[in-house]
């Protein structure tokens, strides 16, 4: 991936390292009242928390602060299956991501939240979408997720979209100055998963161009997207 020093710098391949502890985690009104509910955690009310939010709106991150407080093992929902889950929460919480997934064990799901309540466990799941909406076949299953907590992070306001494109560089260790980062909101798609696309082919192009990272070479890159 691209680094550059500084906006008149050229691009060099190094690593893309993503910033995910609780500091470098941007707070606005989207996504505070979610947050709040993360950290509200060991004093949840309810053993089963689902934090719902489109693509790239901190999910993960979210995740991951929880994860480093509570020391749950994480998994993915398409690999959960019985015996892992019994497994994991014998040492601890679970964090399952991209529920449902294409395969969701239904069973798996319902033994781990019983055992859940049963031994004081702690269990979060990510979507992208209510688990209302999951079409759960296996009815106490169905029960069991109206009756967890749901935490939603909400679309980007201004703040937070500049927050997310400024971490994005920065994940890739790109400094880009502020004109060029206010040029974006204004003519970017305003979503979490159009700043991340956007950044990272901006990354792409600055590298094998050997380009610097300036507002007259990301109105290029903008207006290709546009026009796709």
């Amino acid at each position: 991936m691209a680094k550059s020093v500084s906006a008149g710098q050229l691009s060099l391949d190094l690593p893309v390292r993503t910033a995910l502890e609780r500091e470098d985690f941007m707070v606005t009104q989207a996504n505070a009242a979610a947050l709040a509910a993360v950290e509200r955690w060991p004093d949840w009310d309810h053993p089963v928390l689902v934090l719902v939010g489109p693509r790239a709106s901190g999910k993960s991150h979210l995740g991951k602060v929880w994860q480093l407080r509570s020391a749950a093992v994480q998994v993915d929902a398409c690999d959960l299956t019985l015996p892992l889950a019994v497994e994991m929460l014998q040492s601890g919480s679970l964090l399952i991501e991209d529920a449902p997934g294409a395969r969701l064990n239904e069973t798996a799901l319902f033994h781990a939240i019983n055992l859940a309540r049963e031994h004081g466990r702690s269990i979060m799941l990510t979507s992208t979408s209510d688990p209302a909406q999951w079409q759960v076949q296996l009815p106490d299953l169905a029960s069991r997720l109206r009756a967890a907590r749901v935490a939603r992070l909400g679309p980007p306001d201004d703040a937070l979209l500049r927050a997310v494109l400024v971490k994005q560089f920065a994940d890739r260790q790109i400094a880009v100055d502020e004109p060029t980062i206010a040029y974006m909101l204004t003519r970017m798609e305003r979503s979490f998963d159009a700043a991340r696309q956007l950044v990272a082919e901006i990354d792409r192009q600055a590298l094998a161009s050997k380009t610097a990272v300036t507002r007259s070479f990301v109105s290029r890159i903008i207006a290709g997207f546009q026009k796709d």
